[in-house]
């Protein structure tokens, strides 16, 4: 159906030309918890909350409210984007900034005490014992979304989109998701570094020597990004955008090194 549907949408437009260049950003933040007391930071499970807030202040409110709030992978993610898309002229950029501090303090204005917004790529303790806050242990039964040994289905948000993706990706894959990544080498790191999943056969045979470990979706969608869309004024020049971006992207990727901690540990 999926396939069909852009089939249809494709041949609707293909042939548009002299479309105006609109462009706008998108930012995805993790709501996270802290306990000073204890030195201990969790990732909050109440994303559909702080949304819904944000969605009746801002958008059902004022229709031409600067900023606009949409539900992301993590239940305790937000996204936030510009109430309105920016235009073709260089002047446009002075207002990204403005708008992004709106946005993260709009945000920070609905947190409850000791919570804050963040937008580190990948959250250090995600998949650790206890990351969430309420804690949940994972399920890996044939029930779940993602059957994994380290993100718990709570943690994945309660949008029937995000659950099915999950399920779905599993299923045609006929296995869990496998993700290595492999581990920073010192001397205090063992050597081979080896865990093992005797309470799982599907672990053991893929997780790797060396490497870190993890079998979810929730390690790539469940983290933070930076995404920018464009309207181009055709196909063909959207083309030519999607193919120069495409090779900037991986570069500007390992400049940043912005992800070096995956479930506690350094990679």
């Amino acid at each position: 159906d999926g396939i069909l549907q852009f089939l249809h949408i494709y041949h609707a437009v293909k042939d548009r030309h002299k479309d105006v260049l609109k462009w706008g950003d998108e930012v995805e933040y993790m709501l996270v918890s802290f306990d000073h007391e204890n030195r201990k930071v969790q990732l909050v499970l109440s994303g559909e909350d702080v949304l819904e807030t944000l969605q009746e202040k801002g958008e059902r409110t004022n229709p031409n409210h600067p900023t606009l709030w949409r539900p992301e992978y993590g239940s305790y993610m937000i996204e936030g984007t510009p109430g309105q898309p920016y235009g073709g002229t260089m002047s446009e950029f002075n207002t990204v900034e403005d708008n992004m501090r709106k946005r993260r303090k709009e945000a920070t204005s609905v947190l409850e005490e000791n919570q804050a917004l963040c937008t580190i790529t990948s959250f250090p303790r995600l998949g650790c014992p206890g990351f969430t806050m309420p804690e949940h242990k994972p399920n890996p039964e044939e029930g779940g979304a993602s059957k994994s040994l380290f993100f718990p289905d709570e943690a994945i948000n309660k949008h029937p989109r995000f659950g099915t993706l999950t399920r779905n990706i599993r299923h045609r894959r006929g296995e869990k998701v496998v993700i290595n990544v492999p581990i920073f080498k010192d001397k205090n790191t063992p050597s081979p570094f080896v865990e093992t999943f005797p309470e799982d056969e599907e672990a053991a045979k893929a997780s790797k020597p060396d490497h870190i470990y993890m079998d979810a979706m929730g390690f790539g969608m469940g983290n933070c990004c930076l995404q920018v869309t464009f309207q181009a004024c055709s196909i063909s020049e959207a083309r030519n955008l999607y193919d120069q971006l495409a090779t900037i992207c991986p570069i500007v990727m390992a400049l940043s090194a912005a992800s070096p901690f995956y479930r506690g540990y350094v990679s």
